[in-house]
């Protein structure tokens, strides 16, 4: 029975790796084209906010920035309330094979006491290396 199993695993790897290597086509279920031999990671520089930047109750919190890399693939921008971890604000973006990108994502602050907050920006190539940039700001009443 262990036999059984060792070949099916070894079988469903080479299946894995030889689908995964540069080069590959995507299909209709799996649209992705992951290049393993790429070893660059995505260049993530934050404009705005800076570190420790401080806000008043009703300012927009702009995140501003630029993303570049041989092959981007997706990416995240999160504000995380750092008192309990709640997401306060979320992008997502897929953006498949640009060199380059500049994102901007917006959020109204509404506080009724002092809030600490993380803004997490993460973005990923096609060889699934990830950069990724973050910064702390905090919204007073």
């Amino acid at each position: 029975m262990k036999r059984v199993w060792a070949t099916l695993f070894f079988v469903l790897l080479i299946a894995i790796i030889s689908c995964s290597k540069g080069g590959g086509t995507a299909t209709e279920e799996d649209p992705h084209v992951f290049t393993l031999g790429d070893t660059t990671i995505p260049l993530v520089i934050l404009n705005t906010p800076t570190d420790n930047q401080s806000f008043a109750n009703g300012d927009i919190i702009k995140v501003d920035g630029k993303v570049t890399d041989n092959s981007l693939y997706r990416g995240s921008i999160k504000i995380t309330d750092d008192a309990n971890g709640a997401i306060i604000k979320e992008q997502l973006y897929e953006i498949h094979g640009l060199e380059s990108y500049n994102f901007t994502v917006e959020y109204k602050s509404t506080v009724t006491t002092v809030a600490n907050y993380t803004v997490t920006i993460r973005f990923e190539d096609h060889g699934l290396n990830a950069g990724v940039s973050f910064v702390k700001v905090k919204v007073n009443p």
